[in-house]
């Protein structure tokens, strides 16, 4: 018993919320009691429900993306990395399972230092390559077009790498009752998953329309590769379901992993609506914008070279943001059903997750995020217009010339802060109101055997998800 006592005792130390594995059997140890108080392997051994819920205080974030944006302007930016850690904090500690918080143990430090290493290793040797082109070839538009057919084909490799490291890096961050997440796979065969999905359809697509052209002429292939660019959308259901379930597959909680048995075909019934939703809508989008052109003048203007005006914009504009709404509306009913389908599919230790998404709530959801990331930026510029009006001179006061009143460096200095912290007000309360709409949704049937669960032995990433910083990829 001696050596049994010790080898519980050496990982009560290690895993000190974790459970205490004794050579005969399962006990657990709770955090700050002592070695006093062991669970015998009968309880140990009982399994429990977990109750999912969102403990939300609207006041505080206000505060936070407040305080965020005000250190984003004293630091010239730099303390967005660790306001997005105080922002993860906030919804980590908001979601609860059995009453208890989730913790969040990543750091500003660790983004920050992996911003700074993916910026040394990827973008700035891309920015070299790009200056060492147009030294080497000026003026040869067929090496600048192959140089940016690569940087594309770069940047399709590495996003889906880029989203698997994110997700390992929140994981490891991530824990319950001392508990911590993993991710056990690789980002390479995620990321390599990511884009032959996407990108050998397509490729099949315009090679098959290559062909026809070369054969028919190019009206024929050009019609083919409409047509099979709208047939190659047809994947996306099952290329979203196979790439959840590769890495919902890679997931741990401790020592113990996910699974995932969903496949695709529940979405396809959902996805046609959107699918011949979204084709005419902007078909439509198209249709409009084609005869408001031909009968604003601004096609006459555009054969004479002439630069169109704001007013005659606007109008586009005005299409286009309306086709993306309804587009969002419309595709609402399938992103709910994708929620609860991957929820659905998704089983933890004999227990199977449940999503209670609705097409009308996430539509609802969407539209006003969006309308309070609007607010944020129009509160902004009226906010930075009236200070500018208020304190900063004119350029003929000060002196300048009037071609140089647009810079104006006070009044661009006046302008910029009020604009930078009201966006990021508004983006820190629109991020937890997605955060609190997916967690106040999530449900786990069936009961956990906690008391079997170990601390995971994977190896822990040592920074930050640099790569997703760089795409704008990560959430929250």
């Amino acid at each position: 018993m001696t050596v049994a006592w010790r080898i519980a005792e050496a990982q009560f130390r290690t895993q000190p919320a974790a459970q205490v594995q004794f050579s005969d059997g399962f006990m657990r140890g709770t955090k700050g009691a002592g070695m006093n108080t062991l669970i015998t392997d009968d309880r140990a051994a009982a399994r429990e429900p977990i109750d999912i819920s969102f403990h939300s205080d609207s006041s505080a974030i206000v505060g936070l993306g407040a305080i965020n944006g005000i250190l984003k302007v004293l630091t010239l930016g730099l303390y967005s990395f660790w306001a997005k850690t105080e922002l993860r904090r906030k919804i980590w500690s908001a979601t609860r399972l059995n009453g208890e918080p989730l913790g969040y143990t990543g750091t500003g430090k660790e983004l920050f230092l992996g911003f700074l290493i993916v910026f040394g290793l990827v973008v700035l040797p891309v920015l070299l390559a790009g200056v060492a082109v147009s030294l080497m070839f000026p003026g040869d538009q067929t090496a600048l077009a192959i140089f940016q057919g690569f940087l594309y084909l770069l940047f399709f490799l590495l996003v889906g790498n880029a989203m698997y490291r994110a997700q390992r890096y929140r994981l490891s961050r991530s824990e319950w009752r001392g508990i911590r997440g993993s991710l056990a796979g690789s980002p390479g065969r995620y990321g390599w998953a990511y884009f032959w999905t996407l990108a050998m359809p397509f490729a099949f697509i315009a090679l098959l329309a290559g062909v026809f052209a070369y054969a028919t002429g190019p009206a024929v292939g050009g019609v083919l590769m409409v047509a099979g660019l709208l047939a190659v959308l047809w994947v996306l259901p099952w290329r979203a379901n196979y790439l959840r379930a590769k890495i919902t597959r890679d997931m741990r909680f401790g020592d113990r992993p996910l699974s995932y048995t969903g496949t695709a075909r529940p979405l396809y019934k959902r996805y046609l609506f959107a699918w011949l939703g979204n084709a005419l809508i902007f078909a439509t989008a198209i249709a409009t914008t084609a005869l408001y052109v031909m009968q604003s003048g601004l096609y006459d203007r555009q054969i004479a070279r002439l630069p169109p005006q704001p007013s005659e914009i606007l109008p586009i504009a005005g299409i286009w943001i309306l086709a993306v709404i309804a587009s969002a509306v419309v595709t609402a009913w399938y992103r709910a059903k994708q929620i609860n389908h991957f929820a659905g599919s998704t089983h933890f230790e004999g227990a199977t997750f449940r999503g209670e998404a609705t097409g009308g709530s996430l539509m609802w959801l969407v539209l006003s995020n969006w309308i309070i990331s609007a607010l944020g930026l129009v509160a902004g510029a009226l906010l930075a217009g009236v200070l500018v009006y208020l304190f900063a001179p004119s350029a003929a006061a000060i002196g300048l010339q009037p071609q140089l009143q647009p810079f104006n460096l006070l009044a661009l200095l006046i302008a910029v802060p009020p604009i930078i912290v009201l966006t990021t007000l508004a983006a820190t309360i629109a991020q937890f109101r997605a955060a609190r709409y997916l967690m106040t949704r999530l449900k786990l049937d069936g009961p956990v055997n906690l008391g079997l669960i170990m601390q995971s032995q994977n190896r822990m990433p040592k920074r930050g998800e640099g790569l997703a910083q760089v795409f704008d990829l990560d959430a929250f």
